[in-house]
């Protein structure tokens, strides 16, 4: 990853490091060596299940500056002796960030952090230079390169901070610095990690606990959770929401197949080309803080109106006479409900649900797929295909019901993904959907692929 005027003196005082070798010209940052370029220092990062300092040689004979490392490796030129590499990336990208003068604001919640990301920075783009988080890159590993694309010209940095454990949102908002912070929602995600939804809220919070006085916290209002713990922070509290008075209200709401139009505080309308409830959450969201950035209502009516959809978000694809939302980015429960019930809304012959384990959910996991079964019978689909251990949860509780369809399970993808082609015809509605590591996805283009293909 590029990361520009990044030099040796730099990496040494951001990380306390010591070095060996002549001074190399440095080009940017890398932590994976399958994909480094030349010149980039790459940090040996250890995971659960690898240790990146086995990839030294490797990133070398790709051409890397220098090698980040905590153990010695008998290299005698061109690496970076750390105590603790990943601690050692925090803190480089912390000091990066303090070299500049700019605006962060900074997202997290359980579910709409991305699009709102996205929704932000769209709106925003035009007006102000803006870097925003790469990719997914927003945990331990992913934030502090993100903050490493910040540049000179750089007013805006919008960044997202994902966590599954107490105290990482405390490290990620001490390396961003940042001045709005938002939180979407408290929803039951990582909570094999987190025990409760209370210390999912709890870990929420520590965003909240580092703004300061002068800086702004955007909260939906609608969230009680997120109420409960409004008053841990310093910064001025701006509320946005649906059912409950806020600063930022949305009201004469419509709802449609391909989007969504609103009032906020009764000016309106605002159109939204994004499926479902939860995404005028996002845009409220996206709305305040373009607000706080000087923007008008006209000038955010207008940019909102042509944002897209991320992929593999409540992706809704039409051909030949079939509709699929493919949702397969990732699932927990309140993500899977809102999206079972935009699609059993959608109008169709059948409808069918493909879905995948959700994943991290520890202790009542088995309940949260059960009551996924119960949905799946209210909501009247026809055909359920299942993938995954924890998916034999839906397909018991769907038996055990008075459901009429057609119920199937699969350990093979490529077998789910051979049915489910076989299966799809003209007329029916298709919802993809499961926590990421399902790679439902693949299923999803293939699924696509296929019937772009049909006549």
């Amino acid at each position: 990853m590029k990361v520009e005027g990044l030099t040796l003196n730099f990496i040494l005082r951001a990380t306390g490091g010591t070095s060996s070798g002549g001074r190399k010209e440095i080009t940017g940052i890398s932590v994976d060596s399958r994909t480094i370029k030349k010149g980039e220092v790459f940090f040996a990062l250890k995971g659960e299940n690898y240790d990146g300092h086995s990839f030294c040689e490797k990133a070398f004979i790709k051409g890397c500056s220098y090698v980040v490392i905590e153990k010695d490796l008998g290299i005698k030129n061109d690496f970076i002796r750390v105590k603790n590499t990943l601690e050692a990336l925090g803190n480089l990208a912390k000091r990066w960030r303090q070299k500049f003068n700019l605006k962060c604001v900074a997202i997290t919640g359980t579910s709409g952090k991305t699009t709102t990301r996205r929704i932000i920075n769209y709106i925003l783009k035009d007006r102000y230079e803006c870097t925003e988080t790469v990719k997914n890159y927003n945990n331990m590993v992913g934030l502090p390169l993100s903050v490493l694309q910040i540049r000179k010209k750089t007013e805006i940095a919008i960044l997202e901070m994902a966590m599954n454990s107490i105290g990482e949102i405390k490290r990620l908002s001490h390396i961003a610095d940042p001045h709005v912070g938002i939180i979407t929602n408290v929803g039951r995600g990582h909570l094999e990690f987190l025990g409760s939804i209370q210390n999912v809220a709890k870990a929420k919070s520590e965003l909240l606990l580092y703004l300061k006085e002068g800086d702004v916290a955007i909260l939906n209002r609608d969230d009680p959770f997120l109420m409960n713990i409004r008053n841990k922070t310093k910064a001025e509290v701006i509320t946005y929401g649906i059912e409950n008075r806020s600063d930022f209200k949305a009201d004469t709401i419509k709802i449609g197949k391909r989007g969504s139009s609103f009032a906020v505080n009764g000016e309106g309308p605002f159109h939204l080309p994004l499926l479902g409830k939860i995404n005028i959450y996002n845009a409220l969201a996206a709305i305040a803080t373009s607000s706080l950035f000087g923007l008008g209502s006209e000038e955010i009516k207008e940019r909102l109106k042509s944002v897209k959809p991320e992929p593999l978000r409540l992706n809704r694809i039409s051909h030949s006479g079939i509709i699929i939302f493919n949702d397969s980015y990732n699932a927990n429960p309140d993500s899977m409900a809102a999206a079972l019930s935009i699609v059993a809304a959608e109008k169709g012959k059948r409808k069918i649900a493909c879905l995948g384990d959700m994943l991290e959910l520890g202790k009542k996991s088995v309940t949260f797929h059960k009551d996924v079964g119960r949905k799946l019978d209210q909501y009247g689909f026809n055909i359920i295909f299942l993938y995954g251990p924890l998916s034999m949860y839906i397909l018991r509780n769907v038996k055990k019901k008075s459901f009429k369809g057609k119920v199937l399970h699969f350990k093979d993808k490529e077998k789910l993904t051979r049915k489910l082609i076989d299966t799809i015809k003209k007329g029916d509605v298709v919802l993809i959907k499961g926590s990421h590591n399902n790679r439902l996805d693949i299923v999803a283009d293939a699924l696509i692929k296929n019937i772009k293909g049909r006549r």
